[in-house]
């Protein structure tokens, strides 16, 4: 994660000593995703670049490997690095924090930005953003996901996460509008939204704007 402010930072360094936070499988609408490039792709991936950033526990990065990839993962926690250096060592890991960062420009054939962007501000977005579009190639992809409004899951007052393991962490909810805006400047951008509920508390509602979009 790339959060935006030093509560955040000492909140996510915390969430990733948990052994519950450390996520194995990768989300089923990513694999879609990899999947639909794959598919729209004349050449192999084989010696193609991604980059997970904001990778947490790693298990998009191991997702992308599988897709043939050289990987690369960034994120903003030094545990969270440490556990995907341990856990997949064929990723190129390092830590990250605000923009710029270090890579060449048209670097990226993928970038994925799962649940990233909306734990940071609205300024520090549009510069992530604008980054991303620099490192990656013409044609190549973003593929992310962002909180919703209408998300009652992180329990925020205003943008405070109120959840014990991440209480007084930022984070934003988009609207549709708000995200186009963010991502206005890719030529072309599928939405998808997704709901649900945590096992056993049907009163709450994670929701989630997905997107691939198309420097």
């Amino acid at each position: 994660m790339n959060p935006s402010e030093p509560t955040s930072q000492s909140a996510w360094n915390n969430h990733y000593t948990r052994s519950k936070s450390r996520l194995g499988y990768p989300d089923e609408n990513l694999v879609r995703m990899l999947s639909k490039i794959e598919t729209n792709s004349k050449e192999s991936t084989a010696k193609k670049n991604a980059l997970d950033f904001g990778a947490g526990s790693g298990r998009h990065s191991n997702l992308l490997n599988e897709f043939g990839y050289q990987v690369f993962a960034t994120d903003y926690t030094e545990n969270a690095i440490q556990t995907i250096t341990k856990e997949y060592p064929f990723v190129k890991a390092s830590v990250t924090g605000n923009p710029p960062y270090s890579f060449e420009n048209s670097f990226f054939d993928v970038i994925v930005s799962w649940g990233v962007l909306h734990y940071n501000t609205a300024e520090l977005a549009k510069q992530i953003l604008d980054e991303k579009k620099r490192i990656l190639k013409p044609g190549g992809f973003l593929a992310g996901s962002v909180r919703a409004v209408g998300d009652t899951h992180l329990q925020a007052k205003g943008t405070k996460i109120q959840t014990a393991d991440l209480k007084g962490a930022y984070s934003r909810f988009y609207t549709l509008e708000e995200l186009k805006q963010d991502l206005s400047g890719f030529s072309q951008i599928d939405f998808g939204y997704t709901e649900r509920t945590p096992l056993g508390k049907l009163e709450e509602r994670i929701c989630h704007w997905i997107f691939l979009a198309k420097l």
